[in-house]
């Protein structure tokens, strides 16, 4: 690994520090999205400790209970720091609609529909449709209701709202987390070196100017582009970029913009490389090393669209908003609001999944939109856990409230006693459950008055009863 790392020790200042860093396993760190903060505070985990540059991010010093309690209840996403750096770069804002053009296995993904919130929209795309089943059960643990997963080569994703149309689909930004040789995840895998080989290497660069150029094409003009990989390798960094702002395609004009997260350590692009000059703009870009930040290693780019050319985005699609009439929505007193907010994508005729009234029109199948919805098989319209866990804080009606020391009893399968139940306005069996500003899933009282826990037994790729109790136990 270390002669592999050589090739740099003269872009960093301290080059002893960068090559004992990269020998070192990476700190375990978490996001957490805002909209989590007040049950992270009711519920604290003591081995958390907050990032200098982040109000979301954490280092993780050890698990406890109430680290596995949200992790499982889509409080903590598991993530290497540097890699959040990404969408902080990108800084989307809400009511954007943002593609992300490279998402699986999808993190960054779910910060971007955070952030955009349920008036903007994400488009996840993937080459490999397997790898965004990843993504699936991310949008059901953090209820995304903004989110489409597509499966097309990013290089050809298409620019027309329909076959033989002029008008193009255009999104306020675009992030691409270009496929890489991924030197800067050395410290997650130092087997990565491993893995490269002359040819693939030299074919990257290509791939990753195509997928820039693509891009570009997608983001509509005054929009933001973010180009990103966990390399070091100025020919997949600085020189894709110098390749675009040298020779730019019709309508693809673009400039370098400044990059400012405050708190993290970030140097300079690099304006030369193996004797050649670079365009001074590339000070702009910035490199993330793991020893200034005790992180991996990334590199991000903000491009700026031209303002000249088309700008309109691809439209909404017409909704038929949720009403009190129908099943389970009336038995829990929504807000009209909140309804009309939302809509059912019904899958068959067993599932349907949630979605925000801001779904675009694509020209294109969706593998998935939104999150897991009202589960039709069962006797009566039954909500899927995360399903009730987004309408537990908004939901006047149907609501169990259950002590904070009986959350992991009622996570692990366990009936517990409610602190407190206000009925159904209508007829069902299903309650949603939460313990303050906590919201957990389902369950319904028995004859005798408990709470009987509806969790699943597996839920993020875990047997929860048997991982909880490897917390309770460590």
């Amino acid at each position: 690994m270390m002669r592999s790392l050589e090739r740099y020790t003269g872009l960093v200042s301290d080059p002893m520090a960068f090559l004992d860093a990269c020998n070192h396993p990476l700190p375990e760190t978490v996001w957490s999205p805002t909209s989590h903060a007040a049950a992270l505070s009711a519920f604290p985990s003591t081995g958390l400790r907050a990032m200098n540059w982040s109000l979301e991010g954490f280092r993780v010093d050890h698990r406890d209970d109430a680290f596995g309690v949200h992790f499982l209840l889509g409080g903590f996403l598991i993530q290497e720091e540097a890699a959040m750096m990404a969408v902080s770069a990108l800084d989307p804002s809400p009511g954007e609609w943002v593609l992300d053009l490279c998402a699986a296995p999808g993190n960054k993904t779910v910060q971007l529909a955070c952030a955009v919130g349920p008036s903007g929209w994400i488009v996840a795309n993937d080459v490999s449709a397997a790898r965004l089943q990843i993504l699936r059960g991310l949008a059901d643990r953090f209820r995304l209701p903004n989110l489409s997963l597509v499966v097309h080569d990013g290089t050809s994703f298409p620019f027309r709202s329909s076959h033989g149309s002029t008008n193009p689909i255009l999104f306020d930004a675009v992030l691409a987390d270009v496929p890489c040789s991924c030197e800067g995840t050395c410290r997650k895998n130092n087997r990565v070196f491993e893995r490269m080989n002359a040819q693939r290497t030299a074919a990257l660069p290509l791939l990753q100017e195509r997928l820039l150029r693509r891009a570009i094409r997608l983001t509509k003009p005054g929009g933001r582009i973010l180009y990103a990989t966990c390399t070091f390798a100025p020919e997949e960094n600085e020189l894709v970029i110098q390749q675009v702002l040298e020779h730019p395609e019709p309508d693809q004009d673009v400039s370098l913009e400044s990059i400012q997260i405050p708190g993290a350590h970030l140097d300079e692009g690099l304006t030369s490389w193996n004797g050649s000059t670079l365009s001074s703009e590339m000070r702009r870009a910035v490199r993330v090393w793991p020893h200034q930040n005790d992180t991996g290693g990334f590199f991000f780019a903000l491009l700026r669209k031209g303002s000249s050319g088309a700008s309109n985005r691809c439209v909404s699609a017409p909704k038929r908003p949720l009403d009190h009439a129908s099943m389970p929505w009336g038995a829990y007193d929504l807000p009209d609001a909140f309804l009309g907010g939302h809509s059912e994508e019904v899958t068959g005729r067993k599932h349907a999944r949630l979605v925000t009234s801001s779904r675009p029109v694509l020209p294109f199948n969706e593998i998935a939109v939104g999150f897991s919805g009202v589960n039709l098989k069962s006797r009566e319209p039954r909500p899927s856990t995360p399903l009730a866990a987004y309408l537990a804080p908004h939901a006047r009606a149907g609501i169990a409230e259950i002590a904070r020391e009986d959350m992991i009893r009622f996570l692990s399968r366990e009936s517990v006693s409610p602190l407190s139940l206000i009925p159904p306005a209508d007829k069902t069996r299903y309650v949603l459950v939460r313990s303050g500003p906590l919201s957990i899933g389902l369950g319904h009282i028995d004859a005798s008055g408990q709470l009987e826990s509806l969790f699943p037994r597996h839920a993020a790729g875990l047997p929860v009863a048997e991982w909880l109790q490897g917390l309770s136990d460590a």
